[in-house]
């Protein structure tokens, strides 16, 4: 087994979603200190290794219905680069390793967070995903266990803005991704949703994610005398048309490679960043 077919197999480019364990310690710069971003370095490479854990075992499931996937008959197992009993030990060493840390080493609350995340992915890679909706509340919610294991370990509150926003905006990308299954299959597969059913939704997501916005805007808005917030607006709502345009005329894109690919994504995500922290800290 090479390095490059393992590290493809961990999915490691999605260990970027880990990095919302941070956030609560982010949004309350009056905390941050070496020692408070260091309580979150372990946990958060800890569960990622969970993660990895589990993605292994959703590709193990999903092995045949992969080979007929237009982008995932290229991953480490449904190519046939990396057999499933080494897929096996591979997950079982990662979550043995990530289990053993969180007892050992976190609270009590920690450890039943991570076990329940575990819990909920491998029901949704047995008969979770079969069905229509609950698929999808409870991908999202793991991002929901992400912040809160983030908000106990730095003893910092997170708002329920932030919250609801990243749900929503995670579930968006989902149902995006739905739609790029749909079509991205060589075979005919049933699928639980309709094309009609996944325009529809990611319609309403779309508005649920700007309406969202607006309502920290009117009521919410801690971006006292400055004008950040409404750049922050208005860059938000451009970068997720964007996106919401691009992944309705490229039927056949991963939704993923559709964000790194474009470089007007790229750019409206690194100005939305660097004005929302400069505003949202009183630099300007």
């Amino acid at each position: 087994m090479s390095l490059n077919n393992f590290i493809n197999l961990i999915r490691y480019k999605s260990y970027l979603k880990n990095l919302i364990i941070f956030l609560p310690l982010f949004l309350n710069y009056t905390s941050w200190s070496v020692t408070n971003y260091g309580k979150l370095i372990l946990p958060a490479i800890f569960f990622s290794f969970l993660a990895s854990s589990i993605y292994i075992i959703n590709d193990l499931k999903d092995l045949e219905t992969d080979k007929k996937h237009k982008f995932k008959k290229f991953r480490p197992l449904a190519s046939g680069l990396i057999e499933s009993k080494s897929a096996v030990y591979i997950s079982f060493c990662l979550a043995s390793m990530s289990f053993f840390y969180f007892f050992i080493f976190t609270d009590l609350i920690i450890f039943l967070l991570v076990t329940l995340y575990f819990i909920l992915n491998l029901f949704y890679s047995t008969f979770i995903k079969k069905i229509k909706y609950l698929d999808i509340l409870i991908v999202s919610s793991g991002f929901f266990i992400r912040i809160y294991i983030g908000s106990i370990i730095t003893d910092l509150a997170i708002s329920n803005f932030f919250i609801s926003q990243i749900i929503l905006f995670s579930m968006f990308i989902l149902i995006c991704k739905r739609r790029e299954d749909f079509y991205s299959y060589s075979e005919k597969i049933v699928s639980k949703y309709s094309i009609k059913e996944l325009n529809l939704f990611s319609k309403i997501f779309l508005i649920l994610n700007i309406l969202n916005y607006l309502i920290y805007f009117f009521y919410g808005n801690r971006f006292t005398d400055s004008y950040s917030l409404e750049i922050s607006l208005m860059i938000f709502i451009f970068l997720i048309v964007r996106y919401f345009i691009i992944n309705s005329k490229n039927k056949n894109f991963d939704p993923i490679s559709i964000f790194l690919k474009d470089k007007y994504l790229i750019l409206l995500s690194f100005i939305y960043f660097f004005n929302f922290t400069l505003g949202f800290y009183g630099f300007y």
